[in-house]
């Protein structure tokens, strides 16, 4: 019976020009396995780029980097500092050093974005030589989520999203051709990093609207817990934007280009 309705619907979606691009969108989406892979960049966004800004914090600005981080979720940062904090000059060489240990193990979410990208276009997985790739995605996005948050302090909130929505075109269009090394065709990462900047501006609109409430009941259930929690759900909306946006750019127009994608560039 529902193989019948599914096979009905399919038809049905096949004598239309729209009916067949949401066809291949959704079969995109299956084949990526869209839950999957947006928990899994959830959780290395959560445990790989958040940590590069937190141990950026121990050499610039603290408050400003805590206000950029929490703002969003209507925390306020100093509940969740002890009494008598302050960046030392030992605690900004432990900062450095950090910051470096901490950019070499979080490489693992480019190295997860780029299988991603390599699943969706056909492109080999990069090997350790490009290694510096991983890095620069990384320092992209995270200095990206400092940027926006920056962006929004200049209290004009229509200049924000226009300069904000800019920054991540350039951020995602910049992202998949480094971890694809080039070989996918120009007008497919363009068209990818505008898709994503828009899904992330429609989320980063959302969020700000709804996140404060949801923040504040999560934390009055459970606490300080309950902000980890509201951060972790939003990150994976975050993922779901990042991971849809490339299928769907390649099930409209890049299939004609999935041809000149060579084997072994390397």
């Amino acid at each position: 019976m529902l193989a019948a309705t599914v096979a009905r619907f399919r038809a049905e979606l096949n004598t239309h020009p729209v009916g067949r691009a949401l066809e291949r969108i959704l079969v995109g989406l299956g084949r990526i396995e869209l839950v999957d892979r947006s928990m899994t960049l959830a959780a290395q966004l959560f445990t790989s780029v958040l940590p590069v800004i937190m141990a950026a914090s121990l050499l610039v600005d603290t408050s400003a980097i805590r206000e950029t981080l929490l703002a969003p979720f209507g925390v306020d940062p100093s509940a969740l500092l002890q009494d008598g904090f302050e960046v030392t000059s030992e605690a900004a060489a432990f900062g450095a050093v950090g910051l470096l240990m901490v950019l070499i193990s979080g490489t693992s979410f480019a190295r997860a974005l780029g299988r991603v990208y390599g699943r969706i276009w056909d492109t080999p997985v990069l090997r350790l030589s490009h290694a510096w790739r991983w890095c620069a995605v990384l320092l992209l996005v995270a200095t990206s989520a400092l940027v926006t948050g920056l962006i929004h302090q200049l209290g004009a909130p229509i200049l924000a999203l226009v300069a904000q929505w800019c920054m991540w075109v350039c951020v995602w269009t910049a992202c998949p051709t480094l971890l694809t090394a080039g070989l996918v065709p120009t007008r497919v990462l363009g068209a990818t990093g505008i898709l994503t900047a828009t899904l992330l501006t429609a989320v980063s609109i959302g969020g700000r609207i709804t996140l404060p409430h949801v923040t504040a009941s999560s934390e009055a259930h459970f606490g300080t817990l309950g902000i980890v929690f509201t951060i972790v759900g939003y990150l994976f909306v975050v993922a779901v934007a990042l991971v849809a946006s490339p299928v769907i750019v390649q099930a409209l127009i890049g299939d004609n280009d999935s041809g000149d994608v060579e084997a072994d560039p390397y």
